[in-house]
């Protein structure tokens, strides 16, 4: 709870006076915010909060309680390993295990039209990708072949939220947020600090609770003319008399006069207050894909009783404190009575069968439209599986339930779980902001099985047989300098092989490395560009891929067919000691190398100085090592 002692909140108090002009209960709110600062229990160091108001667009002062903090540096410190910027689509069940198919996100990947899906294979796979990610994926995995309930995607609900303004009040409020490493101003407070609570009526449907809120600094220039526009367009004044309106228009004056010189910290803006409400809906929402992209459907949300009904209590909120009751633009007869939901659940729900539901009550996802049978090893956890709404902030719901299942799972496998070892010393290193640069590139040829001793002879043999096949592979430099200076001009390699004369489907390519110009020791003046990956076939094949450019000065002009042609080796197994099992030719069409050059990318540069820099230090590397080899070279 925001601690008594602290600085007192104008927005916190506003809403005591609120709930004690309503005869309701006033509380203040346990919230994820460490006002000391110190380690927390997952033995991170946590900062105390600065009362800046800014929680909703993300705390940038360490204090707020969140997975960076608790579950997730934990897990890494015992041996968890984490992947950003990777978008799971689907899952598929595969000889006792599941097959799990990602995007990869933020490499360029997206410039190729229609680039493969990476997989990776698991015994177990949890979905917590929240109420809209997990029903996602259960929805495309269907489609896909995996045999769910009929009800994935049925139950969504909003958790009865609702949002509303007093607007314009006759006292300060100072609910907007601010950045306080650059200004300083009188304290706002966490975004909920207190809570009027009606959650104990003894008829549920009408059981609710709002709190007060902040809205984030960045929004602070919009919010002016937004607020009285919106008041103007459905602002109900809660109180009367000339004297109360001159003071009204004044203070509206006031903020939108001076928008951009921090209007929304004067006037009608300050004094006004955010109401968070919720309660108990009709859980009637349901999610679908359309064009692949998740949808809901929700027909008539906005008419039911409940929200008329909460808007009705923030219009006596509003009341106690001399403002205009703003409700949201949203919910309105020219936006079909829209809601807006912070706290989305459902479209997995926990039931007794797949008649009832999508997992049963230990997460497992149902297999098939009827009867109780599950996936062993297939799991949600997290708040899709929540068949109803709770009419309160369900965090700790959401939480109560994925612990106990995974505690389930743990003890079913006999794997124990000693909670009280949260493991010490650093979870993992920071994220390094050394200049790096990436870029993804694609070539195509063909290849032909066994080796026939002579690449072209292999490409020719490929081409007969029409034995196509391509990469979409992402280079990754995470250090420039070293890429640049160090002799191997080693990089990281990730992405997919397509080859049908081994698997039907891609296969997946991991644990690569690039080198771009090596030194040839066969032949001097000469240089190669190495790839080297171990792939995966969806059936658990392994195999080796060597690849080479060869980049060396001929008779003629052949930069470009020496950059653009890769010779290529496939081993079985996982190294390049096994059996060639396929070899052939590999190019760059100029139409893709247009592409790849879309791709380029600089890491970690702090500008768009700092990034050209970077490019220009790049081209300079690998133009000045073709210079040499095909200019230089023939001088001497």
């Amino acid at each position: 709870e925001y601690p008594e002692s602290a600085a007192k909140l104008d927005k916190t108090e506003a809403h005591r006076i609120s709930a004690r002009a309503m005869g309701r209960t006033f509380k203040l709110a346990p919230i994820n915010v460490h006002f000391e600062a110190g380690l927390n229990n997952a033995g991170i160091q946590q900062k105390a909060c600065t009362l800046c108001g800014e929680c909703v667009s993300g705390c940038n002062h360490d204090a707020k309680n969140t997975l960076l903090y608790n579950y997730l540096p934990v897990a890494a410190r015992h041996g968890a390993k984490i992947f950003c910027e990777v978008e799971v689509r689907s899952v598929r069940e595969h000889e006792g295990s599941y097959l799990v198919f990602y995007r990869i996100l933020g490499k360029g990947r997206e410039v190729f039209d229609k680039s493969p899906l990476a997989f990776v294979r698991a015994d177990v796979v949890i979905l917590s990708a929240g109420t809209l990610g997990s029903t996602e994926i259960l929805l495309r995995s269907q489609k896909r072949g995996l045999g769910c309930s009929k009800k994935v995607g049925k139950r969504f609900t909003g958790n009865g939220d609702t949002l509303g303004f007093a607007y314009n009040a006759d006292q300060p409020i100072n609910g907007i947020g601010f950045d306080s490493r650059k200004r300083k101003r009188s304290p706002v407070g966490p975004t909920i600090t207190s809570v009027i609570d009606d959650s104990q009526n003894p008829d549920l449907a009408k059981a609710t609770i709002f709190e007060e809120g902040a809205i984030p600094g960045a929004l602070a220039k919009f919010l002016p003319w937004a607020l009285a526009l919106a008041d103007g367009a459905v602002g109900r004044d809660t109180d009367t008399g000339v004297v109360d309106r001159v003071k009204e228009i004044g203070r509206v004056l006031s903020s939108v006069l001076t928008t951009g010189v921090g209007g929304a910290y004067r006037g009608a803006v300050h004094n006004t207050q955010t109401y968070l409400a919720m309660g108990h809906d009709d859980d009637a929402g349901e999610m679908k894909l359309s064009d692949d992209r998740l949808r809901i459907s929700w027909p008539g949300v906005g008419e039911l009783p409940l929200f008329k009904r909460i808007n009705a209590s923030f219009r006596e909120a509003t009341r106690a404190l001399g403002g205009t009751y703003v409700k949201s633009p949203l919910w309105t007869k020219i936006a079909n009575h829209n809601v807006v939901t912070v706290h989305p659940l459902g479209g997995c729900v926990i039931g007794e069968s797949a008649e009832q539901g999508v997992v049963n009550h230990k997460g497992q996802v149902f297999r098939g439209a009827a009867g109780s049978a599950t996936y062993e090893g297939l799991y949600v956890c997290d708040g899709a599986v929540i068949p109803r709404p709770v009419g309160v902030n369900p965090l700790l719901t959401i939480s109560a339930l994925a612990e106990r299942s995974v505690a389930i799972l743990a003890r079913e496998r006999g794997w124990p779980i000693p909670y009280e070892d949260v493991g010490t010393g650093d979870p993992g290193t920071a994220p390094s902001k050394v200049i790096g640069t990436e870029f993804t590139e694609v070539m195509r040829g063909h290849i032909a099985l066994g080796d026939e001793g002579d690449f072209v002879a292999s490409e020719t043999v490929g081409k007969e047989q029409d034995s196509r096949c391509q990469f979409t592979l992402s280079i990754i430099a995470h250090d420039l300098d070293r890429f640049v200076n160090q002799p191997e001009h080693a990089a990281a390699v990730v992405g997919t092989v397509s080859a049908t004369a081994l698997s039907p489907r891609p296969l997946m390519a991991t644990g690569g490395e690039f080198n771009l110009f090596v030194e040839d020791a066969d032949e001097k003046n000469s240089h190669r560009m190495w790839y080297r990956m171990q792939l995966t076939s969806e059936e658990g094949r392994e195999f080796y891929f060597v690849g080479f450019k060869l980049i060396h000065d001929e008779a003629g002009f052949d930069v470009w067919k020496d950059c653009t042609t890769l010779f290529v080796k496939i081993h079985e197994g996982r190294s390049e000691t096994g059996a060639v099992v396929a070899s052939g030719v590999l190019h760059i069409s100029v139409a893709d190398f247009i592409d790849q050059l879309k791709t380029m990318r600089v890491s970690n540069a702090s500008g768009t100085v700092a990034r050209t820099k970077a490019r220009l230090r790049f081209a300079r590397f690998f133009v000045g090592t073709l210079f040499d080899d095909f200019v230089l070279d023939k001088l001497q």
